[in-house]
């Protein structure tokens, strides 16, 4: 009992900071923050590169508090992509900067062991230089994975800004990075990269409320990899990683703009090469339509749409990336035009074209049901026009609707598609599935597994028969 007291103790005075000292504080409020990270691993075999860029944008809300000698932050993560995937991450970490475990256990390579700033131990003055080593392992199929990282840190400059006493950090570094992974397990098949190369970051540091307000970095590394081959083994080939990362704390008010849940149950994917490239969510009561739909590069938009009869009376959008400001539109029918509310682009008032219209941005067609359902489902095209809110014009063709079954499929030519969309709708109005114009032939469905998906194949396997 003795001998572990003394060592907690000794821990407790390690880990205290020394007066003088500047090292990191728990605040009383939710830290948020906005974390931007493109990046691309690729292998080259001859002349071709495999390899395909992600860009990754995230919003987290981080709760610190102190916990005896160590500080726990809870760190919630909602990706702005097609998942929406929510995770919540518990820190313990020194008051310099160093992550001493995450979840309780030790980090491991693909955690953010290098979550933070790593502090010198002394007072931030101008031109202060210091070196830290970071070196984590993890066991992979090819052994041991590796993430080591040596950087020269130094403070170029401090500077007081509304307020508050910050301190810009700037270092430059050498990584290297060895990760393999399973590609068939029972086969036996795994993917290694084992890469090196600089890393050059930039931090803004709030001396006064030791809290990290802005990081940046940039790297490119290069070496080598596995790949599987045509014949079923395996090349080793030329491969690199290039990574970047932006993150930033942002005002409680943007987190939650960002964070906002997107409306309805209905859930649909578009699929495009072999990947989903959009996510939507519908919620329908009667005419009346809200929506929402998510990219993977962070782009969201949410929408309110109600109509009358078919006819649009009235519709709002937000839309959020990470840009610093929204784009906020709102348009209401008046007569033979729309009143469009844009401060991005000033108000305006449009003329409707005669005949048949609609108002729908791309690819949240569920906006123009209501309106291809009030049309004769006679198989015939019609003139059609459809205003696009978030490019500000109309695009001009045909639209026609007949009826399967008990069912609806719409289709329309529009503006410069040389192929068509269709769109198959329920009987309940509920727009099941869709295949746009364009040459990528993307298809939009309900995700597999789900009740709407299993509805759509009953549906077009009835379709199928003789």
């Amino acid at each position: 009992m003795r001998t572990a007291l003394a060592i907690w103790v000794s821990t407790w005075f390690l880990a205290v900071p020394a007066a003088g000292q500047d090292h990191y504080r728990a605040p009383s409020d939710s830290v948020f923050l906005l974390v931007v990270n493109p990046y691309k691993m690729y292998w080259v075999r001859g002349a071709d590169t495999v390899g395909q860029p992600v860009h990754s944008v995230a919003v987290e809300a981080q709760a610190w508090r102190q916990a005896g000698p160590t500080l726990q932050v809870a760190v919630r993560q909602l990706e702005l992509d097609v998942n929406r995937k929510h995770k919540v991450d518990t820190f313990a970490i020194s008051p310099l900067g160093a992550v001493q475990t995450i979840n309780g256990q030790a980090p491991g390579l693909n955690e953010r062991v290098d979550l933070l700033l790593r502090l010198p131990g002394r007072k931030l003055v101008k031109d202060l230089t210091w070196t830290d080593t970071l070196k984590s392992r993890q066991s992979g199929p090819s052994g041991t994975d590796v993430y080591d990282i040596v950087r020269n840190y130094r403070v170029r400059r401090l500077f007081d800004s509304a307020g508050n006493r910050l301190a810009e950090v700037t270092s430059v570094g050498n990584a290297h990075y060895k990760h393999s992974w399973w590609l068939d397990s029972a086969a036996g098949q795994f993917l290694i990269l084992d890469v090196g190369g600089p890393d050059t970051e930039r931090f803004v540091f709030s001396v006064q409320s030791g809290q990290l307000l802005y990081r940046t970095w940039s790297m490119h590394l290069v070496g080598s990899g596995t790949i599987p081959d045509p014949s079923g083994g395996v090349d080793t080939v030329p491969a690199g990683l290039i990574s970047g990362q932006t993150q930033s704390v942002i005002s409680p008010q943007r987190a939650r703009l960002l964070m906002r849940p997107l409306p309805g149950n209905d859930t649909a994917v578009t699929v495009a090469d072999g990947g989903t490239v959009l996510l939507h969510t519908v919620h329908r009561n009667g005419e009346n339509i809200d929506a929402g739909m998510g990219r993977n590069d962070g782009l969201v938009g949410t929408a309110r749409a109600r109509f009358a009869a078919g006819v649009m009376q009235s519709y709002e959008a937000v839309w959020t990336d990470t840009s610093a400001t929204p784009r906020e539109m709102a348009i209401t029918l008046a007569g033979n035009s729309l009143r469009i509310r844009d401060p991005d682009h000033g108000d305006t008032v449009v003329s409707i074209p005669s005949g048949w219209w609609g108002i729908a941005d791309y690819a949240m067609n569920e906006f123009l049901v209501p309106t291809l359902l009030a049309h004769a489902p006679d198989g015939r095209d019609a003139k059609f026009a459809v205003y696009r809110p978030y490019a500000r014009h109309w695009d001009t063709g045909v639209a026609g609707v007949r009826r399967v079954g008990e069912h609806l499929v719409a289709s329309y030519l529009l503006g410069t598609d040389t192929l068509r969309t269709f769109l198959l709708i329920t009987k309940d109005g509920d727009l099941l599935f869709g295949e746009n114009s364009g040459p990528d032939r993307a298809q939009r469905v309900p995700p597999e597994g789900s009740v709407r998906r299993a509805e759509l194949e009953a549906i077009l396997r009835t379709l199928q028969r003789p």
